[in-house]
């Protein structure tokens, strides 16, 4: 089974960075579902759409890129499930700097080193801003570095961790969107991941559809975390037949 194989759906509800974030805290502090669990799920997902693009894990090298926030968390998750599947995987993050990284980032990575799995800095004492990336090798690259909920351009090593997997010319998943892309009106804000595939997380962010984000976005799966539709419903979002047909879809724009 394949991306291609997967149900696909048309004119599908969207969300802005506000409405999305609105729909994260009305699930966890109204509905009590935990930020942890949702993370497990999405990890999970990413992990799958991961397996879909390689056809098979086992032996395969998979490398997550790793930054301070959630989608950092998101994509050590994925490892830590791609190891348990038979891949070589390896961490690469953005730094080890903790008062920087959000609490989930830290546990998962924790969690990815007990798996185990290569957890590395590269970037840390590394003064030419050109570091000897692994990325050549790698069968596929998952990018978790920004989330929706950053402003402004790539700057520092986010932006040479995204130039150097642009470079690579492997296959890319990014994982809820692409960083460097802007969540609302969907153009590149400077240095951007260009993704072979893209799974967003519970709902499709509203700039993923527009006609400038397609050569970032590439193929685009929408995944089920597991957040009830009555938290959409209260942003006036309908996502009650999102997933009728499987937990994960291909959006057709």
């Amino acid at each position: 089974m394949t991306l291609d194989d997967l149900p696909a759906v048309r004119r599908v509800p969207t969300v802005t960075v506000a409405q999305m974030a609105e729909a994260d805290r009305f699930a966890m502090r109204e509905l009590h579902l935990s930020g942890e669990r949702l993370m497990e799920n999405a990890a999970h997902q990413v992990a799958v759409t991961a397996r879909l693009m390689l056809g098979s894990v086992p032996r395969k090298r998979i490398v997550a890129l790793i930054g301070y926030g959630d989608n950092g968390g998101d994509a050590a998750g994925a490892l830590r499930r791609l190891a348990g599947w038979g891949a070589e995987v390896i961490a690469e993050v953005v730094s080890s700097d903790s008062t920087r990284a959000r609490p989930s980032q830290g546990r998962e990575l924790g969690l990815l080193g007990a798996a185990p799995g290569l957890v590395r800095y590269p970037l840390e004492g590394d003064r030419t801003g050109s570091p000897d990336f692994p990325f050549q090798n790698a069968d596929l690259l998952i990018d978790g570095l920004l989330g929706f909920n950053t402003h402004g351009a790539p700057r520092g090593a986010i932006a040479t961790f995204i130039d150097a997997a642009n470079r690579a010319g492997r296959p890319i998943l990014a994982v809820d969107l692409p960083s460097g892309l802007e969540p609302d009106a969907g153009q590149p804000l400077g240095p951007t991941i260009k993704a072979t595939a893209t799974v967003t997380l519970a709902c499709v962010k509203t700039g993923l559809l527009t006609p400038e984000a397609a050569e970032f976005v590439g193929t685009l799966v929408l995944a089920d975390i597991g957040i009830p539709y009555l938290a959409f419903d209260r942003i006036g979002v309908d996502t009650r037949d999102l997933f009728k047909e499987a937990d994960l879809v291909r959006v057709i724009a």
